[in-house]
């Protein structure tokens, strides 16, 4: 199957040219967009409105805001000529339950994956890659604390100069501060550590209105940044501590046998190959000269990554999408614990 874009042969993926990708991400993006649209908590579109060959994939909103997604799906489908439905929500393990996805593409912490996997509903897990949680940091920056390199280090300063932090209460920010608290020294929290329940948007906006620091994920707070132009910044989201893992599931066909698991399967081994794992780390956000996310396929068992080389067709020759000029070949940055925060 050849056209201008690409080709597959003897089940091998082969690159597309960073140009076409980018003219078909913009399409995805305002079909994604399209299908995010016509639901409350996240694009809902059912089984029943499912074209034949279709895959349908249920993934939480950090790769889609990121713009990675829109990506990555282009180039798989201008590889393979199979065509994604995507849902985009925090409901992505609802949505698998109900039989509308084939694929989930979620953190690993996920509060609703376990269970899922546990109950024998979904494949086990592949890791694909890491986003990144930031610590967010005042114009003033009266800690400054904004060119240091070790987040022990600018979070011992925040507390030394009583310095307001805002704990932005999602689980793993929670814990994430812990931690950071602990390695730190445990310093005494009164009057600078301002624990009051807020999360994400409200969690800014107090750090702003208090020249305050907090945590929160990058993708999420650049999009505010779009809309409220608060006077804060991300610092050290390529630090690895603050990375989070992101799996793919596909469903077990014994218990969903009218899902597409066959097309599942191989949008999970697209994402696994190593020139898309390349592409991954090759990935800007607009605006930022940095990655925001990180190849994580390398974290996976070794057979899965022979069939991934296998598929890619590329081994030894550091095959790539567009060439690009990172010279990465999917080992980047982005820790190999395959630990993740949670949330979706």
């Amino acid at each position: 199957m050849d056209d201008e874009h690409g080709s597959i042969r003897s089940g091998h993926f082969e690159p597309v040219s960073r140009r076409d990708l980018l003219k078909r991400g913009s399409a995805v993006a305002v079909g994604v967009a399209a299908v995010a649209a016509t639901g409350c908590s996240g694009s809902t579109t059912g089984s029943a409105v499912r074209r034949v060959g279709t895959i349908r994939l249920a993934s939480v909103t950090t790769v889609q805001e990121g713009g990675l997604l829109p990506t990555l799906l282009a180039s798989f489908e201008a590889q393979t000529k199979q065509r994604v439905q995507v849902h985009v929500g925090d409901d992505v393990y609802v949505q698998a339950r109900a039989a509308k996805a084939d694929v989930v593409f979620s953190h690993f912490g996920h509060k609703d994956a376990e269970r899922f996997i546990t109950d024998g509903l979904g494949q086990w897990p592949r890791f694909v890659l890491f986003n990144s949680i930031a610590l967010i940091v005042p114009a003033r920056d009266p800690a400054g604390v904004a060119s240091v390199t070790d987040p022990v280090e600018a979070f011992r300063r925040i507390a030394a100069t009583r310095s307001t932090f805002i704990v932005n209460s999602l689980p793993e920010l929670v814990y994430l501060a812990d931690i950071l608290w602990e390695a730190a020294g445990r310093p005494s929290k009164t009057g600078w550590y301002a624990d009051t329940g807020l999360e994400k948007d409200a969690a800014m906006r107090a750090a702003s209105g208090s020249d305050g620091y907090s945590l929160w994920g990058v993708t999420p707070f650049l999009e505010l940044q779009k809309k409220s132009r608060l006077a804060l910044q991300p610092v050290l989201y390529e630090e690895e501590m603050f990375h989070r893992i992101m799996v793919t599931v596909v469903v077990n066909p014994a218990k969903f046998p009218g899902a597409n698991v066959t097309g599942g399967l191989d949008l999970q081994k697209f994402l696994l190959t190593p020139s898309t794992q390349a592409l991954i780390r090759d990935f800007r956000y607009p605006g930022i000269g940095q990655p925001l996310f990180w190849p994580a396929g390398r974290n996976n068992a070794p057979d899965l990554l022979h069939q991934a080389n296998a598929s890619n067709g590329s081994h030894g020759k550091g095959g790539k999408p567009g060439g690009g000029n990172s010279g990465a070949s999917g080992n980047g940055n982005g820790g190999g614990n395959g630990n993740g925060g949670g949330g979706g």
